[in-house]
């Protein structure tokens, strides 16, 4: 398919968790003043646990997350807990207000990006497809409340599953100004180290962490050699193009998006 779109693709980075959470919330703040679709990949090497905006800090165990040197932050979309560790590939997309991906219906507008992940996947050599809507409701009426603990536990319409298990998750901030969808692939799946850094009851710790480790998969263990990081990224870059028309442009951050970023530090700073 021929380019009819061009996207803003951001430099990949590398920074602690609050930088990084800071950065999501100024892409999307960026939509005021720059409103047109970007994309940005990133990592972050230190360890930390990252709840939802809405869970209960009692719900995590402080004093283990202290012991192991994990720092805890909050971010801005929902769900329960996810762990950033060296190996969790994430995406940023944003897309202004009317743009033909960025659907009213919530659960639809997660359509494309499944499509794409699950084409993505396969030019790894990862059979993978994205879950049904029916599908993943049923699965979230069902799922046990220990399991709901870990947000990539649950499963929302058209996240990835490979080899049974959920590979890529998804989430969604959605402003007047615009779109954030977030991405998270583990290379492993760090199941035992989350389990272990949640406040549970005697005795959970161990069923939270085999129950994770049926449910979700890393990238690792559905590959003999596991690919860098940047073949992913030029895997997604061909998918998208090929799917949509998109071609991505290599782009700096402009200066009121820096700004923004400043200003939101101190909203993710450590708890």
């Amino acid at each position: 398919m021929p380019h009819k779109h061009t996207w803003r693709l951001l430099p990949h980075s590398s920074g602690d968790a609050q930088h990084e959470l800071a950065a999501a919330e100024a892409l999307l703040a960026g939509l005021h003043m720059v409103p047109a679709a970007a994309l940005r990949w990133y990592e972050s090497p230190e360890l930390a646990l990252v709840i939802g905006s809405g869970q209960k800090i009692a719900e995590v165990d402080q004093d283990a997350c202290a012991a192991a040197g994990v720092r805890l932050h909050r971010r801005a979309s929902g769900g329960t807990a996810v762990m950033f560790v060296p190996g969790l590939l994430m995406q940023d997309i944003v897309l202004p207000p009317n743009h033909p991906l960025a659907l009213s219906d919530v659960s639809e507008s997660y359509r494309w990006l499944g499509e794409v992940w699950a084409d993505t996947l396969g030019r790894l050599g990862v059979p993978a497809a994205p879950i049904a809507v029916a599908d993943a409701r049923e699965d979230t009426r069902a799922l046990a409340p220990l399991l709901r603990r870990a947000c990539f536990a649950g499963r929302s319409p058209y996240e990835i599953l490979a080899d049974g298990r959920k590979l890529v998750g998804f989430s969604q901030v959605r402003r007047r100004h615009g779109t954030l969808f977030q991405v998270g692939l583990y290379m492993r799946w760090p199941g035992a180290e989350l389990s272990s850094l949640l406040r549970l009851a005697p005795g959970e710790a161990l069923p939270l962490a085999e129950g994770l480790a049926e449910r979700v998969a890393g990238l690792g263990e559905l590959l003999p050699i596991l690919p860098s990081p940047s073949v992913i990224m030029e895997a997604f870059a061909q998918s998208l193009a090929e799917r949509h028309g998109v071609a991505l442009e290599a782009d700096s951050w402009r200066d009121e998006e820096l700004s923004a970023l400043h200003a939101a530090l101190q909203r993710y700073a450590p708890i």
